[in-house]
């Protein structure tokens, strides 16, 4: 399988809302896909060949092949199987990161994942979280970009929350509930449900960690 490093796909042991893997394979210019632990067997059942199998392979149902390239690893660790896989992309100096599922289930292991997503989103030029209902990233006002354009999709809510103690000078275009230097604290939730307006929608901020969700009705 053709591939690049430049652009990783991390396909999870969990993917609570399924979608069609391989169709969304085409989406990305010939990803390097790596597999955390029951990842695989997700993969398996897509038709979907990793290039590497990563974790401490606890819960993986498949056989494994031999000429599978393998990173074990014990149970006990202090990171994550999901934070493994993220070391091993910036090891290989990927720019573009998409990881399928993570979302739902056990929610210490969600609440983990988009602490992930706010620690790395600077080391690339996207880090991204998503299954067949939602999809999430950081926008972190420390990083060289504060300001991102979304493309409006059809049936979708457009969700913001502060994952630091607030979000300063934020601004919301192109939505129905228009923000304009707003500060988001992270103990009430006044970004979540809003919804498109235009064809894209413009958020920028000046202090803080914002995670945006987007995620169909």
């Amino acid at each position: 399988m053709a591939h690049s490093t430049e652009n990783i796909i991390i396909i999870t042991s969990y993917v609570d809302a399924p979608f069609d893997m391989k169709q969304a394979l085409t989406q990305m210019k010939d990803p390097y896909i790596i597999c955390t632990d029951g990842g695989f067997d997700l993969a398996k059942q897509a038709g979907i060949t990793p290039h590497l199998l990563l974790g401490d392979l606890d819960s993986i149902q498949s056989r494994i092949p031999k000429e599978l390239p393998l990173k074990t690893f014990p149970p006990e660790k202090d990171y994550t199987d999901l934070e493994l896989a993220i070391h091993t992309a910036i090891e290989k100096k990927a720019s573009h990161v998409e990881i399928w599922g993570g979302i739902g289930g056990r929610l210490d292991h969600t609440v983990a994942n988009l602490q992930l997503l706010s620690c790395y989103a600077e080391q690339f030029r996207s880090l991204s979280m998503h299954d067949g209902q939602n999809r999430c990233f950081v926008l972190n006002a420390k990083g060289t970009q504060k300001s991102i354009t979304i493309p409006q999709e059809k049936d979708c809510y457009l969700s913001l929350f502060s994952l630091s103690e607030t979000v300063q000078g934020l601004t919301a275009k192109g939505v129905k509930y228009p923000l304009q230097n707003h500060t988001l604290t992270r103990t009430f939730p006044l970004g979540v449900s809003n919804e498109f307006k235009q064809k894209e929608a413009f958020l920028s901020l000046e202090k803080g960690s914002l995670l945006i969700v987007l995620a169909k009705a």
